[in-house]
């Protein structure tokens, strides 16, 4: 018996490496689906009736996501999936999978990215909703922060996301670098967040004394984050985009997608979330 033991335990470390080399290093562990997921009998049921659109999204987007799947799988018969997280992580995954059906990052900066790689089909380009860059902190902000020079103090615990793969890292950068201070913040940063949604949850979770952030943060969290607006041109208003990818093979049903998602009734949802659906630098609404 114990050589029969021994003899399968290999086997099943065999199998279990095989599993983990599936998952590429900076992306979620298993899709975030947008809302409850369907099983058994409901879910082929969609999926056979118009079959499966995938999405490839940054995390700023997610808390609207979340209900606007399932709507649009209400009004289509077609299944949504997503699977979520840096906006420059999951862009390496589907441009190296070839494969996926919709890209939203988290900002028009990512979209730039993704056209460069010729990884989307720049004509279904189409902007969803507006966010604008700021400060966030703790509500009653605890530690005084009023502009990005306190950012810099010796006391303080500041998360940015991650430069390279995160669409508020890549912004935060380039505001503390105009303001000249990404010197003099970088020895306070505690960690660097691996999307939106972390950079936000280090801070609701108490192991940041101030992030920057976009304006939603505190929109959907009024009593526990409070926004500090940022004066540099570089925190200007950005848009979070939607595009086909190139290699999908239902393009029109992505770019119905696309339409839902800027629809009235789509609208509504993200309106209810705290996005901003016309461009506060015209409407001065920032």
């Amino acid at each position: 018996m114990r050589r029969s033991m021994l003899a399968i335990i290999p086997s099943l470390l065999l199998l279990a490496l095989a599993g983990c080399a599936k998952q590429e290093v900076g992306t979620p562990a298993a899709p975030a689906r947008p809302g409850p997921t369907k099983s058994g009998a409901a879910a082929e049921s969609v999926a056979s009736a118009g079959g499966t659109l995938t999405v490839f999204a940054g995390s700023a987007s997610m808390p609207a996501l979340r209900e606007l799947g399932p709507a649009y799988e209400k009004r289509a018969g077609v299944k949504v999936e997503v699977t979520s997280g840096g906006s420059g992580s999951v862009l390496t995954q589907f441009s190296q999978d070839h494969f996926g059906d919709l890209y939203i990052p988290g900002s028009d900066d990512f979209m730039d990215k993704a056209e460069k790689k010729d990884a989307v089909l720049k004509d279904t380009r189409s902007i969803l909703v507006y966010l604008v860059p700021v400060i966030c902190v703790p509500k009653g902000n605890p530690k005084g922060v009023r502009s990005l020079e306190d950012l810099s103090r010796e006391n303080m615990r500041v998360v940015i996301g991650d430069v390279d793969a995160v669409c508020l890292g890549a912004i935060a950068k380039d505001v503390l670098t105009e303001a000249g201070l990404w010197e003099k913040v970088q020895p306070r940063i505690a960690t660097y967040a691996s999307s939106c949604e972390d950079t936000l949850s280090r801070l609701v979770m108490g192991e940041a004394d101030v992030v920057i952030g976009w304006d939603v943060f505190a929109k959907q969290n009024p009593d526990k984050v409070e926004a500090v607006p940022l004066t540099q041109q570089s925190a200007r208003a950005r848009n979070i985009p939607a595009a086909v990818i190139k290699w999908s093979k239902q393009p029109e049903k992505a770019k119905d997608l696309i339409e839902f998602l800027r629809s009235p009734e789509a609208k509504e949802i993200w309106t209810k979330y705290g996005y901003t659906i016309d461009n506060p630098e015209v409407s001065g609404k920032s």
